[in-house]
């Protein structure tokens, strides 16, 4: 499988833990958005967010689950990289 380390993906929010968000990309693969990474925490009602499509970007494709980012400023980041990279 190709690396999706950079890249943007709608994904659909699973569950709520104390930590964060379980979320599934498109492909099946699990992903984690931490509480840090989520732009409604810790103001916004998390558990709302259970059966919602997020946009995120995949900070870290080497753990399980993959590790994601739905802040702006990280997609922002990586739309750079993948650029610099072009792809």
């Amino acid at each position: 499988m190709p690396s999706t380390l950079h890249q943007e993906y709608d994904v659909r929010v699973l569950a709520v833990r104390p930590w964060g968000l379980d979320v599934l990309l498109p492909d099946g693969t699990a992903g984690l958005i931490d509480n840090t990474k989520d732009p409604r925490w810790p103001d916004g009602d998390q558990q709302a967010a259970v059966g919602t499509v997020v946009r995120a970007v995949v900070l870290d494709d080497e753990r399980d689950p993959v590790r994601m980012s739905a802040l702006d400023d990280d997609r922002a980041v990586a739309r750079t990289l993948r650029g610099a990279a072009g792809r």
